[in-house]
């Protein structure tokens, strides 16, 4: 009979270790709820790789010179495991390949997902943007925290195709995009959070490292990636200023936002936040009409004629 029990709980037991939350009490006494991701992904071979596997933290990666059939064939496998993950983007490097590579969607229509090749961002907009960031290979959400990142961006890169572009992104896809391009420079959205949060993920950090048993973990990223890393990391918690909201304001915020960053959880870097504080952001200013001079009473061609005086077509 026992036999016979196990044979019908087996098939609901290994679906759980597919995506499960495990629990595990912490040197400090406190919960830590770690998020892990599938131990597999359907029609491929590829899985997640998650910190501190050495595979993240290498640079440089390999350009991307083939777009062959089999290059084609990874980018689907690559989109097919984000979208499974519930993740808006993943790089090569987060299943185990350094190439120069990645792929994202920053919506819920399959239109605007992307892969992008041999990237490289040559503008920083001067304005920063701080929301919640986690990510795939830190599998927690409990590892996520503020991170700055440029209102928007101008990039170059091929496509899955080859073909070059050139792109001037802003919003939340500006934000996937430089995620992304983190990973290819051994980045990790921890390395940008402020001391604060740092401190709240270093529980989750130690149990990563203590779940890998290897010799060749890369705990830190590469030195000389780090001195470039724009915009730089905050050096504390951004505060958003106090300010009284109108009622119209409030209705806003109340409404419901997508999936992402701005609203529910999803498995990528997106842990909500959509409410992101602009950094640098100078106000608009309302432009004055300049008044219009009556050139009719004035020899000087630069007056203009308004025709809306009495003298206006005065000869």
């Amino acid at each position: 009979m026992m036999w016979l029990l196990c044979l019908v709980l087996a098939p609901a037991a290994t679906g759980l270790l597919h995506y499960q939350r495990l629990r595990t009490r912490v040197m400090n006494g406190h919960s830590c709820s770690m998020r892990m991701n599938p131990t597999s992904f359907k029609d491929t071979d590829y899985t997640i790789t998650e910190y501190p596997r050495p595979s993240l933290r290498r640079v440089p990666n390999a350009p991307v010179v083939d777009f062959d059939d089999a290059f084609q064939a990874k980018a689907r496998e690559m989109l097919s495991i984000m979208y499974e993950a519930k993740g808006v983007g993943l790089a090569a490097p987060q299943i185990g390949v350094n190439e120069n590579v990645f792929v994202y969607n920053p919506s819920d229509s399959k239109n605007m997902e992307r892969v992008v090749c041999n990237p490289a961002i040559t503008k920083y907009s001067d304005e920063v943007i701080v929301e919640e960031e986690g990510c795939l290979s830190l599998r927690s959400d409990e590892c996520a925290g503020q991170v700055a990142r440029s209102a928007w961006i101008e990039a170059a890169y091929e496509n899955e195709l080859g073909q070059k572009l050139r792109r001037r992104l802003k919003d939340f896809e500006a934000r996937v995009f430089q995620h992304e391009y983190d990973h290819l420079r051994g980045i990790l959205c921890y390395d940008r959070f402020p001391p604060e949060d740092r401190e709240a993920a270093q529980a989750n950090i130690d149990k990563l490292l203590g779940l890998y048993m290897e010799d060749d973990a890369r705990a830190e990223p590469d030195a000389e990636m780090m001195t470039q890393m724009q915009p730089r990391p905050l050096s504390a918690r951004h505060m958003p200023p106090l300010e009284i909201e109108s009622e119209d304001e409030a209705k806003e915020d109340d409404a419901p936002t997508k999936a992402g960053f701005g609203g529910a959880k999803k498995g990528g870097f997106g842990m909500g936040g959509g409410g992101g504080k602009g950094i640098g952001k100078k106000k608009k200013e309302k432009k004055k009409k300049p008044k219009v001079r009556d050139g009719a009473r004035s020899g000087n061609p630069k007056f203009k004629t308004s025709g809306k005086t009495p003298y206006a077509n005065r000869k």
